[in-house]
């Protein structure tokens, strides 16, 4: 490569701006900031040159790899069994919101698809062969042995691990999650201002930790509103299953006016049930997801909703985590708010 064509070094910037190179480091990894005119010069320098870290040369230095594995159970290896305990499709949520925010803060996040029930060993490998410095783990359906395992990685391998969807505080651990019960509590409370007064929710189960959260918050709501609450429960996390438990249900002369269904598929199985039985979505019947999935905008009528905050986790795991690399306390918890998405599929309650 010619001479004039390679990249700028951190001597290249000392010697435009009059200071050592010490001081470009410094400045450049945050040990000290510099005033007056030698920062003005050190950032014209930087400016003018184009000068980039290396992140092969920080990598050297600070024997760190700048990577974060994002382990994800494969959703192709994926039983059918467990895909009907309720398994949610928010990976690409958490794997872009934790993209973006690690490119901001000077590191990558690469997936890692794992086989069912792997996660510990996969973690074990990305640490040991020093291609990750830190772990982020999307606990959906993952059993409490294996969360235990990945607590015991945590602590002997000293490498900082985020657990997401998950909201109990587990030493060695951040667990980021959503509010969960704080949305089935919205839920319910959208429905009580409409005006219903006999409502359900609508689950599955056996249900994973997230679901049952929000099944907890609007069961609570409902009778500290004063609601009469019905709980109904399809065997499994299917349109068909869904379909066949509500039927009966829908079929009623004295049926709830409103339904919230713990996810978004399972509501849009419920309203597909309603219309066939010519029920009129929302005069006759209220229907409300959680999750906000992309299909939830565009059936018709359009979902009422309250959105899962996805790409916030995955940012939020990253931050944490980088925080902890860089030698600050690893936080505990994180739970991030959320959001509820007004639709055409709740109304006023029939008769008010």
């Amino acid at each position: 490569m010619d001479k004039k064509t390679k990249p700028p070094t951190i001597a290249d910037v000392a010697a435009l701006a009059g200071v050592s190179a010490q001081t470009v480091s410094n400045f450049l990894t945050g040990r000290f900031k510099p005033r007056g005119q030698n920062l003005q010069r050190l950032e014209a320098a930087i400016s003018e040159l184009g000068y980039r870290p290396s992140a092969a040369a920080r990598a050297l230095r600070l024997k760190q790899s700048g990577m974060i594995a994002m382990l994800l159970e494969d959703g192709a290896d994926l039983s059918q069994e467990r895909m009907r305990e309720g398994w949610e499709p928010l990976h690409g949520m958490f794997l872009y919101g934790a993209t973006n925010r690690a490119r901001e803060l000077g590191y990558y996040v690469t997936p890692v698809l794992t086989r069912q029930g792997t996660a510990e060993v996969e973690a074990i490998r990305l640490v040991r062969e020093g291609r990750a410095d830190a772990l982020i783990c999307s606990t959906e359906l993952m059993p409490e042995a294996q969360l235990e395992r990945l607590q015991r990685i945590a602590r002997t391998e000293k490498v900082p691990i985020a657990l997401l969807q998950e909201n109990r505080k587990r030493d060695f651990i951040c667990s980021v999650s959503a509010a969960d019960e704080d949305g089935g509590e919205q839920a319910a409370e959208h429905l009580a201002a409409l005006g219903h007064t006999h409502v359900a929710v609508m689950s599955v189960k056996p249900a994973w930790p997230g679901p049952v959260r929000r099944r907890n918050g609007f069961e609570a709501a409902a009778a500290r509103l004063g609601l009469s609450a019905e709980a109904w429960e399809a065997d499994h996390y299917t349109v068909e299953a869904v379909r066949r438990r509500a039927a009966p249900e829908l079929a009623r002369s004295d049926r709830p006016t409103a339904v919230f269904a713990v996810n978004d598929v399972i509501a849009i199985a419920l309203m597909q049930q309603a219309i066939e039985l010519r029920l009129d979505i929302p005069k006759d019947l209220s229907v409300l997801g959680f999750n906000d999935l992309d299909v939830a905008s565009y059936v018709r009528p359009a979902l009422t909703t309250l959105r899962t905050p996805g790409a916030a986790m995955g940012a939020r795991a990253v931050e944490v985590l980088v925080d902890a690399i860089s030698g600050k306390p690893l936080t505990s918890t994180s739970l991030l708010p959320i959001e509820f998405v007004p639709r055409e599929s709740t109304g006023a309650a029939p008769g008010t």
